[in-house]
């Protein structure tokens, strides 16, 4: 089994490759050198299972180990959305089926009424006018229980998409507003890599951020708020590395879960991030505005749950506001 209590080969140094699984990875590497073929991930892929299979059962079985934890269950969460997505498409066809079917009802009902009322014009005596009207009548309840139970059925089946598209919305894991990901999906990353954490003891660091209070006060509208987020949101995406994630949270509220990196890095990162916002131009309504961050920063303690890291990040987030700083730390 593959851990952090590999032992280190010896007379190497602290950077060079010590673990088995350092080594391995080592030697895929040379041999992608060895046959002048290009290092990047595609192929370092292939050769690296390929090889894997020369390798000691025992070995190969703790690779797909880790491999597997650091993967995700994407395929499966995709089919249950699908299912639901299709779902709901069943419940919207029934209803528009539904729909036909109470207007197809509701013409018949009227070519009826139509016939009755031109045999009235004809009648001559009162028996055959009770006879009409009675006919109408039967044919009238007849068509209105039909109506009925086409609404019945209506109304649950808008019920049951009501419920079905709610759902649909909690397994969402992109927020469309600003282009990121989404709270949800924030949380259950965080929740997993509290989980890698525990196994392989490695170093992950979260922030949250938002544009201050001051800053946002000064814009009248709801709508420039929004401008100015999305000019948040463009920054992160375009400062971040391809492992972070990304996402906003709700409010106005960012979030970056910064993989491999401890604090000191996430410290680095949201100096990074403040210069970058602060030296770039932002123009609202024709007047060049100011943006000013605070941020709440958090290494991922796998003491701790993904809820607990959270709330202390974002308790430090508001501690930044307060006391007019870029970025307060979670202390473990």
């Amino acid at each position: 089994m593959i851990n952090q209590k590999d032992i280190a080969v010896e007379g190497m140094e602290l950077n060079e490759a010590s673990t088995e699984i350092e080594l391995f990875a080592k030697r895929v590497f040379e041999k992608l050198i060895e046959e002048n073929i290009y290092p990047i991930p595609y192929y370092y892929s292939i050769h690296f299972f390929n090889m894997l299979e020369d390798e000691e059962k025992e070995f190969k079985k703790s690779v797909m180990e880790l491999i597997e934890l650091e993967g995700t269950n994407e395929l499966e969460e995709d089919l249950k959305f699908e299912q639901k997505l299709k779902q709901s498409f069943k419940y919207s066809k029934e209803l528009v089926q539904n729909s036909a079917s109470m207007y197809k009802l509701s013409n018949i009902l009227k070519e009826k009424n139509a016939i009755y009322l031109r045999e009235i014009e004809n009648v001559s005596t009162p028996q055959v006018f009770k006879n009409i009207l009675l006919t109408s009548k039967k044919n009238t309840e007849i068509i209105n229980k039909k109506l009925a139970l086409s609404l019945q059925n209506m109304k649950e089946l808008y019920s049951k998409n009501v419920t079905t598209l709610k759902e649909i919305e909690k397994e969402t894991i992109f927020d469309s507003l600003y282009g990121l990901y989404n709270n949800n999906y924030f949380v259950r990353e965080v929740k997993r890599e509290v989980a890698q954490i525990k196994k392989f003891k490695h170093t992950s660091s979260l922030i949250v951020m938002k544009t201050s209070t001051d800053v946002m006060n000064k814009i009248k509208n709801d709508k420039n708020k929004i401008i100015v987020n999305r000019f948040i949101a463009k920054i992160l995406l375009k400062t971040s590395r391809r492992t972070d994630i990304i996402a906003h949270l709700g409010d106005g509220i960012f979030g970056m879960l910064l993989k491999h990196t401890d604090k000191i890095g996430a410290m680095k990162t949201s100096e990074r991030l403040s210069d970058m916002i602060s030296n770039s131009a932002m123009f609202i309504e024709g007047d060049e505005l100011e943006v000013k961050i605070v941020i709440g920063i958090s290494e991922i303690f796998a003491e701790k749950n993904e809820i607990e890291i959270l709330d202390c990040t974002y308790k430090k987030l508001d501690e930044a506001e307060k006391e007019d700083t870029l970025y307060k730390i979670c202390e473990e």
